[in-house]
C-alpha cells in the first residue's frame, strides 16, 4: 500500500520528515470568496510534479484558507489571510446574510520554516498552488481563478475595471498600486470595500473599484524555472514531470496538499574513514528491500555484504603508501536501485575531503599549472614591450633579472614618474571634491509596513518593493533609474526619479506605464510623487531607499553627485 501524507488547512505551519524516495507532490490552492455558492467561486490552482529526495529531508507545508465564508453579521466572515490571501476583512450584505469576498491562501511546501509572510521562508519554497481571487457577483469577464503560470486577470462586465493576476515575475495590477499584488503577498481591498487577491508565488491584485480579484500564480522549480533574488532552494529540488493547472482545484474550499511516496529508495553514510578502516551505516525507506553492500579499493571489488544489511559496520582494508585510492560503497535494492559514496584515502598522502574525486584532484593541479603559465606568459609580454628577450623556459630568478634590466633602461627618472604621479593625483582629487558618480546593478526588493509621504501633503503612501542601494561614498544630488519588460501581452516601463538638495524640497518620482504589447499608440500610467528622506523614503548617509513597485526586478541605476 502506497504510503501518503495528507495535509489540510489549519491555520499553521505544519512540518514533516521525508526519509529518501521518489515522491510526488500535489499542491491544490484555496478558492476566493463571493456571495454565491462555492461553485460560483474563483478556483485555487493545482500544481503536480516528482521529486527525488537523496537523505531525510524536513519540509514545511502551508495550507492556504478559502475566501469563501457566510455569516450573520460582517465579522464572521472575516478570513485568517494565511499564505497570502488579500482582502480579509471584505464582504458583501445580501438579503440571504453576509459573505467574505476575500481571495483564496495559496498551498505551498518550503526547505525553510517560520511565520507564513517571513522572507526568507517565501525564498525557500519548491512547488505552489496559487488561490482563487475574491468576487462580487457572476457578471465577469474574467474571474481570478488562482494557480498555473499566471493566475487569472479579474475583470468585470459592469465596469471593465481589472485586478490583474500574480505571473511567475510580479504580482498582479491594478489602477491603484496600494493594491497590487507581491511575492508571496496578495493585494488587499479597502476596508469592508473591495475585493482581496489570491496568494501564490506572486499573488494576484485585489481592488477597491473591481469586482473580481485577480488569482495567484503557482510555481514549481525546475532547471528552467525562474528563481528571485536571494532564491535559496538547489538544483537537488528540481522536479520532473510537472504540471500546473489554473483553477485545478475543484472539490474543496480551502487548499490541500498531498505527498506521495512512488518508490522507496536506499541510501547510505559514512561516519568515518582513514588510511585502514571505514564505519558506514546502511538504510532504506523500506529495509525489507535492501539486498546487499559492496565495497570497492580503485572499482576493484573486496567485499559483498547480504547480511545485517541494517546495522553500522567497519570495514578493513590495506592499501600502498604515498599512493592515492578510490573507496567505494554501494548499497543496492532489490528493484536495482543504489545509493553509492566515493572517498579517497591513503597512508602517505593527506585525505581529501568527503565527496571529492581523484579528477577533481587531477583538475585543481592542471588549474595551478594554467595559472602559473599565465603569469609568467604576463612578465614575458610587459618585457617584450621594452624589447627584451624572455621566455616560458626562463627561470624566476632569470625573469626578476630582466624586469631590473628594464627598470635600470627606462627613460624616464624615478623623479620624473613620481612628478606625474603627484600631478594626476592632485588632478584626481580637485574633480572628486566637484563631481561624482556611481551607477550598478540591482533587485527591487520586498518590504514590509514601509511608508512615505506624499509630497506637499501629510498622507501616508505604504509601498511594498523598494530600490535599495548601500556602500556608496557620497550621498547623491541626482538618482534615476528606468527599465522596462513584457508580461502577459502589455508593455511595461517603470520610472524612478529622486533629487536632492537643488530645489527647495527634495521628493522622488516614480511612475509605471503600460500598454498593450501590440497598442503602439498612448500609454496608461500611474504612479506617486512623494517626500525625500522623511519616514521611509530616504537618499542619505544611511543609503537609498525608494520606492518601486515592480519587486523582483532587476534594473540598471545611476547616481550623480555636483553640489
Amino acid at each position: 500500500m502506497a504510503i501518503v501524507y495528507e495535509f489540510n488547512y489549519t491555520g499553521a505551519e505544519q512540518s514533516v520528515v521525508l526519509p529518501p524516495g521518489k515522491y510526488k507532490f500535489e499542491c491544490f490552492g484555496a478558492c476566493g470568496g463571493n456571495y454565491y455558492d462555492f461553485v460560483q467561486c474563483a478556483r485555487g490552482g493545482y500544481t503536480a510534479g516528482s521529486l527525488i529526495l537523496k537523505e531525510n529531508t524536513t519540509l514545511h507545508v502551508y495550507v492556504g484558507q478559502s475566501g469563501y465564508c457566510k455569516g450573520v453579521n460582517g465579522i464572521e466572515t472575516c478570513r485568517s489571510g494565511f499564505n497570502g490571501a488579500g482582502g480579509i476583512t471584505t464582504y458583501k450584505s445580501t438579503s440571504d446574510g453576509y459573505y467574505s469576498l476575500a481571495g483564496g491562501g495559496a498551498t505551498d511546501i518550503r526547505l525553510i520554516g517560520g511565520n507564513w509572510d517571513n522572507l526568507q521562508s517565501l525564498l525557500s519554497r519548491i512547488i505552489v498552488a496559487g488561490g482563487g481571487g475574491g468576487g462580487s457577483g457572476n457578471s465577469h469577464d474574467s474571474i481570478g481563478h488562482g494557480g498555473g503560470t499566471k493566475g487569472k486577470d479579474g475583470i468585470s462586465i459592469a465596469n471593465k475595471y481589472f485586478a490583474g493576476g500574480g505571473s511567475q515575475f510580479q504580482g498582479g495590477l491594478t489602477f491603484n498600486s496600494l493594491y497590487n499584488g507581491s511575492f508571496g503577498v496578495s493585494g488587499a481591498g479597502d476596508g469592508i470595500s473591495g475585493v482581496g487577491g489570491g496568494g501564490g508565488w506572486y499573488c494576484g491584485a485585489g481592488s477597491f473599484y473591481a469586482e473580481f480579484g485577480g488569482g495567484g500564480s503557482g510555481y514549481i522549480l525546475t532547471k528552467d524555472s525562474y528563481k528571485p533574488a536571494n532564491y535559496s532552494p538547489s538544483s537537488k529540488y528540481y522536479f520532473s514531470d510537472i504540471n500546473s493547472v489554473v483553477g485545478g482545484n475543484t472539490t474543496k474550499q480551502d487548499g490541500y496538499a498531498k505527498i506521495t511516496l512512488l518508490q522507496a529508495l536506499p541510501f547510505l553514510t559514512i561516519s568515518s574513514y582513514n588510511s585502514t578502516t571505514a564505519t558506514f551505516k546502511a538504510d532504506h525507506t523500506d529495509t525489507t528491500l535492501l539486498t546487499k553492500i559492496e565495497y570497492f579499493i580503485d572499482d576493484v571489488l573486496k567485499e559483498t555484504i547480504t547480511t545485517d544489511l541494517t546495522a553500522e559496520k567497519t570495514i578493513n582494508y590495506t592499501v600502498e603508501d604515498n599512493a592515492l585510492h578510490a573507496l567505494k560503497i554501494v548499497v543496492t535494492d532489490s528493484a536495482n536501485a543504489t545509493a553509492e559514496k566515493v572517498v579517497s584515502i591513503s597512508k602517505g598522502i593527506a585525505p581529501l575531503p568527503a565527496g571529492s574525486t581523484t579528477d577533481e584532484v587531477t583538475s585543481k593541479w592542471m588549474e595551478i599549472k594554467d595559472t602559473f603559465k599565465s603569469g609568467k606568459t604576463s612578465i614575458i609580454n610587459t618585457l617584450a614591450l621594452k624589447n627584451i628577450e624572455a621566455s616560458l623556459n626562463n627561470t624566476l630568478v632569470e625573469l626578476s633579472e630582466k624586469i631590473k634590466t628594464s627598470f635600470d633602461s627606462s627613460d624616464a627618472s624615478v623623479q620624473d614618474l613620481m612628478n606625474q604621479l603627484t600631478q594626476a593625483n592632485n588632478t584626481i582629487s580637485q574633480l572628486n571634491s566637484k563631481y561624482k558618480v556611481a551607477s550598478g546593478n540591482s533587485v527591487v526588493n520586498y518590504c514590509t509596513n514601509t511608508k512615505g509621504f506624499y509630497f506637499n501633503s501629510d498622507y501616508l503612501f505604504l509601498f511594498p518593493g523598494a530600490i535599495q542601494i548601500n556602500g556608496l561614498n557620497f550621498v547623491p544630488n541626482i538618482f534615476f533609474t528606468t527599465f522596462e519588460l513584457i508580461d502577459d501581452g502589455y508593455f511595461h516601463k517603470y520610472f524612478v526619479f529622486a533629487c536632492r538638495g537643488i530645489f527647495t524640497q527634495d521628493f522622488v518620482i516614480t511612475a509605471h506605464y503600460y500598454r498593450l504589447k501590440s497598442y503602439l499608440q498612448d500609454f496608461k500610467v500611474g504612479g506617486e510623487v512623494l517626500k525625500l528622506n522623511e519616514r521611509d523614503v530616504y537618499m542619505d548617509n544611511r543609503g537609498i531607499q525608494l520606492p518601486c513597485s515592480r519587486q523582483g526586478s532587476s534594473f540598471k541605476w545611476q547616481a550623480i553627485k555636483f553640489i
